[in-house]
């Protein structure tokens, strides 16, 4: 009978182990392929991009990268610019985090640092990996999926609107 009670006991306290060490826990697991945004990066409405925070938007291509990783700096090659003027159709950007990767293309809102002499990305939400000629824009006042044309469509009537904002103030 005792043994038949020790043998019940420990089978019990084997299911509460088991179960404890395969029960899903409340706190959210890390996520490397997240796109969100991670860490202390600003966040800029298209308006605001449009009014300064950004000096160039682009379909740029990745050449290649750097062997350093943290910072990286990748070779990009201009496809389209939909807004502002690069010198050159390539460019350096510089990356500590979210690196682009060789071979793929991106589109890219992007910040010249004069000190680095290299772009930056101009926020959190600035890049985004082309995926079958679709654009997954994230950046605040125009989320949503484009095409490159279509893109190229609201960049060209955001800036009309804000041109015209500032001719009748």
């Amino acid at each position: 009978m005792r043994k038949g009670i020790a043998l019940m006991m420990i089978a019990v306290f084997g299911l509460l182990l088991s179960s404890c060490a395969t029960s899903e826990t409340h706190s959210n697991p890390p996520d490397t392929h997240r796109s969100e945004v991670q860490g202390d990066w600003p966040i800029y409405a298209i308006e605001e991009m449009l009014k300064g925070r950004t000096d160039l938007i682009a379909l740029a291509q990745v050449d290649s990268v750097s062997d350093d990783k943290d910072p990286q700096t990748a070779e990009l090659r201009l496809e389209e610019t939909f807004y502002g003027q690069s010198a050159n159709t390539a460019i350096r950007l510089y990356q500590s985090t979210r690196q682009v990767q060789p071979g793929h293309k991106y589109l890219l809102f992007l910040s010249y640092r004069e000190e680095i002499g290299q772009y930056v990305v101009s926020d959190g939400l600035s890049q985004t990996e082309v995926d079958n000629d679709k654009l997954q824009v994230k950046v605040k006042g125009i989320e949503g999926e484009y095409t490159i044309d279509q893109f190229k469509q609201v960049i060209e009537e955001k800036e009309a609107s804000i041109a015209g904002s500032l001719h009748a103030s």
